[in-house]
């Protein structure tokens, strides 16, 4: 029974990481791109803080930690929140939900690339699967004449931006609580996104319907507050394995919420292009699970 409860309140992060693809969609017919980025960040650091005060005032860092909070804030808060609600101007949630799907082993390959982690052949098979499938939705099944649009650009650059923020995160948590790192990396993208404001404040529009400011705050706070803080408390009462098959519904969960609410509908390329994405995450989380259960039988051994 407890682990079902945690099983769904997992699931209901991933609900709500999925929501913002909509949400941002809806945010963005309303404030720029950037002027969203910056609300929210504001509302995530202030909710943050709040909750983690005591914490913060007893932090002392070192100045290679300070160096990696510095570029893992740029990264994977000032670059990864501008261009994923940038992209969403100019593509469909869904698409974007797709591409973002495939962050986990474009990770993995960069581990590959930066430790020289050893990957074997269902892993490399999984990842061209899923390269084959985020190929055929950014370019609409054209995959060899190049079709790609600005939106799809944009959420590659958030995917990627993503990526490079997992590996820094990984190696701060080793001297860091990941709610510290949190705090400090949305602090500080919302502090390299400051500048930009003072040429988007005369543009801003402050008369929106009072529902859709109380959505960008209370989403800010659920979406990237509570939800990411009860996800690293959760996951590791199961392990991230079986936390990250849960992350696999994101794709579709944003899907079935595009259709809903936007009245958007996946195309048969996107249905296709999801299909071999998700066999694709599933190699190489079964790749993951050999290489546990090899390093298990090492140690029994022992």
């Amino acid at each position: 029974m407890k682990q079902l409860t945690i099983y769904m309140i997992l699931f209901s992060c991933v609900f709500f990481w999925a929501s913002n693809f909509i949400i941002g969609s809806i945010l963005i017919d309303h404030w720029a791109p950037i002027t969203v980025a910056i609300f929210r960040l504001i509302v995530i650091v202030l909710f943050l803080g709040c909750i983690s005060w005591k914490t913060i005032n007893r932090t002392a860092f070192t100045r290679n930690d300070l160096v990696l909070l510095v570029i893992a804030g740029i990264l994977g808060v000032s670059i990864n929140h501008y261009s994923f609600y940038a992209s969403l101007q100019h593509t469909s949630p869904i698409t974007a939900a797709l591409i973002l799907a495939c962050a986990p082993i474009v990770t993995s390959l960069l581990n590959k690339m930066i430790y020289h982690e050893s990957r074997n052949g269902i892993f490399w098979l999984g990842a061209i699967i899923s390269f084959v499938g985020v190929g055929l939705v950014i370019t609409k099944g054209a995959l060899i004449s190049i079709s790609i649009g600005k939106g799809e650009v944009l959420s590659l650059i958030t995917m990627l931006s993503f990526a490079l923020f997992l590996i820094i995160v990984n190696h701060l948590s080793l001297k860091i609580s990941a709610q510290l790192i949190t705090f400090y990396t949305n602090l500080i993208g919302l502090l390299v996104l400051v500048p930009f404001s003072f040429t988007i404040l005369p543009q801003t529009n402050w008369h929106v319907a009072t529902p859709y400011w109380l959505l960008l705050i209370l989403s800010a706070i659920v979406i990237h507050g509570i939800s990411n803080l009860m996800w690293n408390q959760k996951m590791k009462e199961i392990g991230s394995t079986n936390a990250s098959l849960l992350l696999n519904f994101e794709p579709a969960i944003a899907m079935l919420l595009s259709a809903v609410f936007l009245k958007q509908f996946p195309t048969s390329i996107q249905l296709y292009g999801s299909l071999l994405i998700l066999i694709g995450i599933i190699l190489c989380i079964y790749y993951k699970e050999i290489k546990i259960l090899q390093f298990l039988k090492r140690r029994t051994n022992e």
